[in-house]
């Protein structure tokens, strides 16, 4: 192995300076763009040649500690925090590492982060820090978040081992049962017969939430090419075939009758409006400023439909629209099964649909009525 410094002769009188480099019984050129006078050189050129000599002593360095499954210590001297930011750039779902980012910068303030830092131990104070600004299952997705840009830094040979997994398990915090609200059939007939003032579009897209497991990611970029028609035994039946934006899944999910009745009023109406590619071109968020104003106009809405309806405005939201049609076909359908309604709702394990595994106590009665009787008459039991 070898990596000397060459001087190239330029026509202009100058010489260029390249790497000649033998490994692994391959050569090749590297050529540095750096360009010095031949003769009489001057403060800037002896700095350029000081750096490419400088370059060259990096790229032996690299390849020695590459030959030797070595650790480089000055990529564990690198900001845990920057590669974080550029690991961040490549997700197309940014939300949650965005939202990790801002706690982490807010956590070191100006100090640097340097993957020498990162031990079991700094994990577990931030975990602490999290813990005293987000909720404990916010918390968990959060060091999920982390784990998996470490995990990235182990690939690349950054750091030789995820701290995290230096944590006892029972010293982690698990994930909470919390209170999914979703609301009945009954419920949801009251919100459709409450007269508000407020864009038909706003409680087309919630009701169309509530009849497909839909996201408001999901309803709000919503287009008409998504909706196809197929003749299934003479009948003409509704789908879905589009990309999850949070899962980036492509999902072919089946229309129930009041999701189609939503979709055909949409069509009425729009031969009255401007053309649009979108299902709800009114719910639609633009791609940059505009985005957080619309969805802030949403939650306006949204609050106003509540209170005119007697309902919590804090209940009703997007997510509470997935969390009704996921309760309600458990509980309408003997057919609804968790397996199925994870596949419905896009979920790639059924983990994360176990939180619908409790259903409202009309579902347990029933199904405690429904077992099968014994006689005690002639039983030494004494029964009322």
């Amino acid at each position: 192995m070898g990596v000397k410094l060459r001087e190239k002769q330029l026509s202009s009188g100058q010489i260029s300076f390249y790497l000649d480099i033998y490994h692994n019984k391959a050569r090749w050129y590297e050529f540095l763009e750096i360009h010095i006078n031949k003769s009489r050189l001057s403060s800037d050129d002896k700095e350029k040649k000081r750096l490419a000599q400088e370059i060259r002593s990096r790229r032996e360095h690299e390849l020695i500690v590459q030959d030797n499954g070595l650790q480089d210590r000055k990529k564990k001297l690198g900001c845990f925090v920057r590669f974080f930011e550029d690991y961040t750039k490549e997700k197309k779902n940014k939300g949650i590492y965005n939202s990790v980012l801002g706690n982490l910068k807010k956590y070191m303030g100006k100090q640097p982060l340097p993957f020498a830092k990162i031990s079991a131990e700094w994990m577990k104070e931030f975990e602490n820090h999290l813990l005293e600004r987000v909720s404990n299952n916010s918390t968990l997705r959060y060091m999920e978040a982390i784990t998996c840009v470490l995990n990235e830094a182990v690939r690349r040979k950054i750091i030789t081992r995820n701290p995290w997994y230096d944590v006892s398990p029972n010293k982690k915090i698990k994930m909470k049962e919390i209170y999914r609200n979703s609301f009945t059939i009954e419920q949801l007939q009251t919100l459709s017969n409450t007269v508000v003032d407020i864009d038909p579009q706003i409680k087309q897209g919630y009701f169309f939430s509530c009849f497909t497991g839909l996201r408001w990611s999901d309803v709000n970029p919503l287009r008409w090419d998504n909706v196809i028609t197929k003749e299934i035994e003479g009948k003409i039946e509704y789908f879905l075939y589009f990309q999850q934006e949070k899962t980036e899944g492509i999902e072919y999910l089946p229309l129930s009758e009041n999701a189609i009745d939503i979709i055909k009023e949409r069509q009425k109406q729009a031969l009255d409006e401007e053309p649009s590619l979108y299902v709800f071109p009114s719910l639609k968020e633009s791609e940059k400023g505009a985005k957080k104003e619309s969805y802030q106009r949403l939650v306006r809405a949204l609050k106003k439909w509540a209170k005119a309806a007697k309902i919590d405005p804090k209940k009703l939201h997007f997510h509470s629209g997935r969390h009704t049609f996921a309760t309600n076909v458990l509980e309408s359908s003997a057919d609804g099964d968790l397996y199925t309604v994870s596949k419905l709702l896009g979920h790639k394990n059924i983990n994360a649909t176990q939180i619908y595994a409790k259903v409202r106590d009309k579902r347990k009665h029933a199904a405690v009525k429904a077992l099968p009787k014994i006689d005690f008459t002639n039983s030494n039991l004494r029964v009322a």
